[in-house]
């Protein structure tokens, strides 16, 4: 049985107008959390089942998932059509192809190994990301010490203050005043003000950061960085009723060194990937023993573990 608060939901199935069916249809059932609540009010299969190819069937709630909130009508309409259309047309697809074409079993040996590279990849992914964690400080500082020479900026780093506030914000003269200064004052002045009032406020004359991180966040061309931060000390711009501010303490340009603090989280990738490089080659040698002690794997006319060809008889065995 269809419960009470569907049943208008899908008598619209049978308006004559497709459009407004459809759309009473999504508006409808969109409202099934909150409107039904309850776990036991779910609607029978043939029911909820919108079309078949076969024996496969395309449910209300299949598409309704893949539709977001907070479309307009319009849209959902579109969209809901959108999804039941490519439905059908892979499974009827998909079924013409199976009588068609002669080489699925090719096919499925390279869905079958394209489903092996996905899993082994988010295996190897979960291991980078248990050896990152593992990575010390001591491990980076020695990495640093030891590669410096391959420690070399390809984009310009800074030290400054960035600030995106509104054009017509009541203390805007002053905080171009503190932003040129960056006497402690000042810098009070601006943390007190960024907080409370700008819309992004970030201060690093602490630490480098990439200039690409702070060149994203402002509405401007710069086609020459490493020109532009030798040069500046102060930049701003206004777009659309918005005012950029830049202060640039320091920079560091393209070519040299790279700042520790920079080169960390390349160091400690890097690292990482070592590590779960070396944890592998290990956990492969581990699995070849095993296999060949359980039978699993049998060693014919190659031998895994020399990564060679076996000789075909004893006398060959001394010239390889």
């Amino acid at each position: 049985m269809i419960p009470a608060c569907l049943t208008h939901t899908y008598g619209n199935l049978r308006l004559k107008n497709r459009r407004g069916a459809l759309c009473g249809v999504i508006l409808g059932m969109s409202l099934i959390c909150t409107s039904c609540g309850g776990k036991n009010d779910v609607p029978a299969p043939e029911e909820d089942v919108l079309v078949m190819v076969g024996d496969s069937a395309l449910t209300m709630r299949d598409v309704l998932v893949k539709i977001p909130r907070g479309l307009t009508p319009a849209d959902s309409v579109m969209l809901f059509q959108s999804i039941v259309d490519g439905w059908l047309e892979r499974s009827l697809l998909t079924s013409l192809a199976a009588e068609k074409l002669d080489n699925l079993e090719e096919i499925d040996r390279m869905v079958e190994d394209y489903r092996k590279k996905l899993i082994i990849a988010s295996y190897r992914r979960k291991l980078r990301e248990t050896y990152q964690d593992d990575v010390s400080k001591a491990e980076v500082d020695r990495y640093y010490k030891q590669h410096k020479s391959e420690m070399i900026l390809e984009r310009p780093v800074i030290k400054g203050i960035y600030m995106k506030i509104p054009s017509d914000a009541a203390r805007i003269s002053d905080v171009r005043k503190w932003m040129k200064s960056a006497a402690p004052d000042a810098l009070d002045n601006l943390e007190q003000y960024g907080l409370a009032e700008a819309i992004e406020y970030s201060f690093f004359t602490d630490k480098w950061i990439d200039w690409d991180q702070i060149a994203r966040q402002i509405p401007y061309r710069f086609d020459d960085p490493e020109r532009f931060v030798t040069e500046t000390e102060d930049f701003e711009i206004t777009r659309r009723g918005i005012t950029y501010l830049l202060h640039i303490t320091d920079m560091i340009g393209v070519g040299e060194l790279k700042p520790e603090e920079v080169a960390r989280e390349e160091i400690s990738d890097i690292l990482s990937t070592e590590r779960g490089e070396k944890y592998e080659e290990r956990l492969i040698k581990s699995l070849y023993s095993q296999a060949a002690k359980s039978g699993l794997l049998k060693s014919v006319n190659y031998d895994p573990f020399k990564h060679r060809m076996k000789a075909v008889n004893p006398e060959n065995e001394s010239e390889n």
